[in-house]
């Protein structure tokens, strides 16, 4: 991972949809913090981060972009992948530029966290429950949503 030093501008890299096929920079994010999970396929943590992030979506009020990266397959698995996760929000096929930068993945799900400019503030590696997602939001970057999500 890149680390928050370097302030890595994650948004103008191009990706592209895994509903559409169509190819663009995620910048329509910029105005607001970003969550970008990255996902594989066969990843059963990735499916309840998933939920769980469809779930912080309806409490936060817009106050967030969510977006889906998937990484490490082939774009047919991908879209397969997304397809089962039922994402209220879009996915993408990680570009190459982005994962060059970003470097290897540790291990799926990793959430990059980024302020309304699309700079990396911070990461959560692995599965992040609802309670402490609510309780890093507004430290990490200063979003405060509902507290009665599930």
């Amino acid at each position: 991972m890149t680390p928050k030093s370097q302030a890595l501008e994650l948004l103008g890299f191009e990706h592209a949809n895994l509903k559409s096929g169509q190819v663009s920079t995620l910048d329509h994010l910029k105005g607001k913090p970003s969550l970008m999970m990255f996902f594989e396929p066969e990843c059963p943590w990735c499916f309840k981060q998933g939920k769980a992030f469809n779930r912080l979506l309806a409490q936060c009020d817009n106050k967030v972009n969510i977006v889906a990266m998937g990484a490490n397959a082939d774009r047919s698995s991908l879209k397969k992948t997304l397809w089962k996760m039922h994402l209220d929000f879009d996915g993408f096929e990680a570009g190459p530029t982005m994962m060059q930068q970003v470097g290897q993945l540790p291990a799926t799900p990793i959430t990059l966290l980024l302020d309304e400019q699309g700079n990396l503030v911070s990461y959560l590696r692995g599965y992040i429950k609802d309670a402490q997602l609510q309780e890093l939001l507004p430290k990490v970057l200063g979003v405060s949503c509902l507290a009665n999500v599930g």
